[in-house]
């Protein structure tokens, strides 16, 4: 993943809210692996709530937080993320699948445009 696929979701509320019904949350307590660097992503990832490093050469590169949503280009084309992401503690991700994507694509003018954008990248 480019840092440039990193995406801060600009949109009303109740798009975000909508995107976030789709997926499956959890919360995590302690800081965890959310995927490694050369990993195919089988979702994409929403941050709901809290913090997520990305991570390159064992350094921080990047910190995204709430409305930030990572790996859709990789999840779309099925490529490998050139960083590792390591989620903070209290932190709440939303787990979207490909399905979802096509779903949202087809449905919302707004975010289909966004989420195609990303995908191009």
């Amino acid at each position: 993943m480019k840092l440039e696929t990193v995406m801060k979701i600009d949109i009303e509320d109740k798009i975000l809210n909508q995107l976030q019904d789709r997926g499956e949350h959890i919360t995590y307590t302690a800081a965890s692996n959310l995927f490694y660097e050369g990993q195919v992503p089988v979702v994409a990832y929403l941050i709901v709530s809290g913090n997520i490093h990305l991570i390159k050469n064992k350094k921080i590169k990047h910190t995204v937080g709430p409305g930030s949503l990572i790996g859709v280009k990789e999840l779309m084309n099925n490529e490998a993320v050139n960083y590792s992401a390591i989620i903070m503690p209290g932190s709440d991700i939303c787990f979207l699948s490909r399905s979802d994507f096509y779903e949202i694509i087809e449905c919302q003018d707004e975010l289909s445009e966004k989420i195609s954008h990303l995908i191009a990248i």
